[in-house]
This record gives structure tokens, sequence and C-alpha cells, in this order.
């Protein structure tokens, strides 16, 4: 009997321990701390993510060229700078002289033959003059009409010769010109290589010239992502060689024909793809050509409800916020719009100025105080 009597006391002191506990609790519990954010009007905008190659806007590659002829001087170096017309390569081609030397001679003989033939055609008319006296001038045309004939046709064929000659002189001139290779743009001397007697050789530029304030960012689009780009959409550009720095650029070319790569693949079930550039903006950038990019180009831009994309929270295909109102979150559903770097758009479910929580734990329910920060 004892026995019992003690067990019902334990069992009575047990209940109002736990009772005591839950008393205190409630009593001197604090609501979680939440941060809270406000929902408010701005602009986003969405953004395709695509990787491109860092490149100069203004190049100019010089190549060896048998058709020109063989490299005789190199007269820049790696780091020189240039202005547009300076002579960066030298070539010699003793076969283009000898044929504009042999030119010169064609022309000097066929202005011979002219003046030999205007001449002839002089004495011809002082003939034709003592003639008309002997025999009057019916006659004496009569007489001589095949002489002035003949010396007419002759004189015709020397001035169409003399004209061919002089236009073969142009297109000589114009390739002793090519012999010395000028820069087409101000710039810096980036690369001199040698050339070798190397048949593959030709296929190394000589001299490469470039300039370093004028960037562009080259890329390929798939054809469903080219559809949403067109030039003067704003991109922003970042390098995993500097992660914490960005450069603005503006879409300045489209491509309408596929890369030739893809062009030449279209059979064999690979995605086409379209070239776009990038002019970038910004300046002393210290990345060098053939850097790699990550460039997100602003496809779409409007006014709407923005927050934060942690302060969303999903659940079975359904996207929630919670919205806090007199120290209490309520659980809120939202449609989602477009994302816009770290921000997402909420369609509909939020309206200005709602205040709610900015990364919501597992812990928040529906209905539960908060505290606020």
């Amino acid at each position: 009997m004892k026995k019992k009597i003690w067990i019902g006391i334990g069992v009575t002191a047990l209940l109002l321990t736990m009772i005591g506990i839950s008393v205190y609790r409630t009593a001197f519990s604090k609501p979680p701390t939440v941060k809270i954010i406000e929902a408010k009007l701005e602009e986003v905008s969405s953004l395709l993510m695509t990787p491109g190659t860092l490149e100069l806007a203004d190049e100019q590659s010089v190549f060896a060229s048998p058709e020109i002829g063989e490299v005789e001087e190199i007269l820049v170096e790696k780091g020189q700078q240039v202005k547009k017309g300076d002579i960066l390569v030298k070539f010699k081609n003793p076969q283009l002289m000898l044929e504009l030397e042999q030119n010169k001679l064609s022309i000097e003989s066929g202005n011979l033959r002219i003046n030999q033939l205007d001449k002839q055609k002089k004495a011809l008319d002082d003939r034709k003059k003592e003639l008309v006296k002997q025999i009057g001038k019916k006659e004496a045309d009569k007489q001589m009409a095949s002489e002035f004939e003949q010396l007419d046709m002759e004189k015709k064929l020397a001035n169409i010769e003399l004209k061919q000659t002089l236009l073969q002189k142009d297109a000589l001139e114009k390739r002793v010109k090519e012999l010395e290779v000028v820069s087409l743009i101000d710039g810096m001397v980036l690369s001199v290589h040698e050339p070798t007697q190397a048949p593959t050789d030709t296929a190394q530029p000589i001299v490469i010239v470039g300039s370093l304030k004028s960037l562009i960012a080259t890329g390929l689009l798939s054809e469903y992502d080219v559809l949403n780009v067109k030039e003067g959409q704003r991109v922003i550009l970042q390098s995993d060689a500097l992660p914490d720095e960005k450069w603005e650029g503006e879409i300045i070319e489209v491509g309408t024909i596929p890369a030739s790569s893809a062009l030449s693949n279209t059979l064999e079930n690979q995605a086409v793809q379209y070239p776009i550039s990038v002019q970038l903006q910004s300046t002393n950038i210290p990345l060098k050509p053939g850097f790699q990019l990550i460039m997100e180009i602003e496809t779409e831009k409007k006014k709407g409800i923005a927050v934060p994309i942690d302060a969303i929270t999903y659940e079975q295909e359904k996207s929630y916020v919670f919205v806090v109102q007199d120290g209490v979150a309520h659980k809120q559903e939202v449609t989602i719009g477009i994302s816009s770097g770290e921000k997402i758009e909420i369609v509909k479910g939020l309206k200005a100025g709602d205040k709610l929580i900015k990364n919501p734990s597992g812990k928040i329910t529906d209905g539960m105080e908060v505290s606020t920060q």
C-alpha cells in the first residue's frame, strides 16, 4: 500500500514539473527574430548568360605572301607604337620589278611609234599638197586615199597598244605599292614573327598590330537565345581571373548567319549557334585579348515588384513569401516572373510596401509571432 502511495506521489510531481515547464516557456520564451525587407516597385531585367572571349576591335595582321613577294625587311618591333600609314613590312619581288621595267620600255616604244606615224602623216600631207597643184584635189585624193587609210589604221593600232601598256603600268604600280605594307590603324605592335622557308609558315602572321583602347567580346548564342538578343542591349561582363570586378558593354552585332563551324555540321545534329559582338564601354580593363568572360545580357527590362531571391520559399511547385503584419508572419502564395541578378519579380501576391521576411528558416510557420530587426 505504501508503495502505491509513493508511485502516485512521483507521478503527480512529474506532472506538476511538466506543467510548470510548459507555463514557464509560454510566459518567458521569446518569438524568433527575423530580418524584414520591403517589397518595392523597381526596374527589373531578365539576364541571359553566355561565355565570351575578349578580342581587339581594331586589329591588323600581316602575312607572308608568295604572290606579293619575299619578305625583305620588318620595320617594327614588338611593343612599338605605330600611326596609321607607318610602314610595317617591306617585300621584294625581282620579277615584278623586271616586268615594270619592261613596261616602261614598252611605253617608250609606243610613244616613239606614234611620233613616227605622226611624222609620216605630215610627210604624206606635204606630198598631197604638191600633187593637188599638179592634178587637182579630186584626183589627188583618189590617188593617195589608200596610203592615208593605211597610215590611220597603223596609228589607231599604235594608240590601242599604248593604252593597253598604260593599263598594265597602273596594275604593276599597284602591285609595287603592295610591297610596302602600312598600318591601317593607330595602335601597338603586338607580335613580330620572322618568316621561315617552311611552306606552312604563311599561316602565322608576320606582324600583328592592334589598339588596346578598343576591346570587344565575342560569343555564340543558340537559335533559341538569339531571338531575345538585339543590338543596343546592355551587357555585364565578368572574368574568373578577377571575380570581384565587373565591366559594362553593349551588343553591337547579332549574326544573321550561323557560325561557320555550326553551319558545316548542320547534318550532324549539332545545335546551330549565332555569333554576337559586344562593345566594352568600361575603360582601363586589366585583361588581355584572349581572356575568357561570362556575359550577362539584359534581354528584358521593365518596372515591377522585386524581392531578393532568398525571400522565396517553395512547396509542391508553388512559391511563397512570409508577410509580416503586427508582428505575425503570414504565409502568402505569390506568382514569380523574371529573375534579375539576386532579385526576382513578383507578378502576383504582393504590393509595394509589404513587409516580408528576408530569409525565412524552416522553423517559421503561418501565423507565428516574430520579432523584427
